[in-house]
């Protein structure tokens, strides 16, 4: 089975999401709480009706075969965040199940990662699918080898920069 991450993946929401969050000055000092109730309390609709797709993700996603494959997504609030994702998801013709991931939680603990891939932008994320048996795939869009936070792929996950190239290996 394959997993596939939706932020940095699917859509690119980071942009929209932390447009406020940026010019907050003090945003460096705040403790980690503050940042999860700004995340909480974002217009999910907004961001994702107006984030870009990358590199026609959903048009990937809708040539892979549902009953294989997976979204797997971190949230911060059920009923703003994962309720969004979902139906824009939806929205868009795509046909795969949505498995929802409390952002405390590892998403081998919603996903099975023995002997499947994950396909995400965050190192963290990789090292733990792996720890658990599990197949790492980076999707790094720039191509140079640092996933979405700028940590560098020092395990030398394999990566790819478009959904093309996992519906290629199915």
């Amino acid at each position: 089975m394959t997993y596939i991450d939706f932020d940095g993946v699917i859509l690119d929401t980071d942009e929209l999401l932390f447009e406020e969050w940026r010019k907050l000055p003090n945003r460096d000092i705040l403790p980690e709480r503050e940042k999860i109730k700004y995340i909480q309390k974002a217009n999910w609709e907004h961001i994702l009706y107006n984030s870009d797709i990358i590199n026609d993700s959903i048009y990937y996603l809708k040539q892979m075969n549902p009953k294989t494959t997976f979204i797997l997504t971190k949230v911060h609030s059920l009923t703003n965040e994962a309720s969004a994702k979902i139906k824009w998801l939806r929205e868009q013709g795509v046909q795969q199940n949505a498995l929802i991931v409390p952002y405390d939680l590892n998403k081998n603990l919603v996903g099975i990662a023995k002997g499947n891939i994950l396909v995400d932008d965050c190192i963290k994320n990789l090292r733990d699918w792996e720890k658990n048996g599990g197949y790492p795939i980076l999707f790094d869009i720039d191509d140079d080898g640092y996933d979405s936070w700028g940590k560098p792929n020092i395990n030398e996950y394999q990566k790819v920069m478009s959904l093309k190239d996992i519906r290629k290996r199915k």
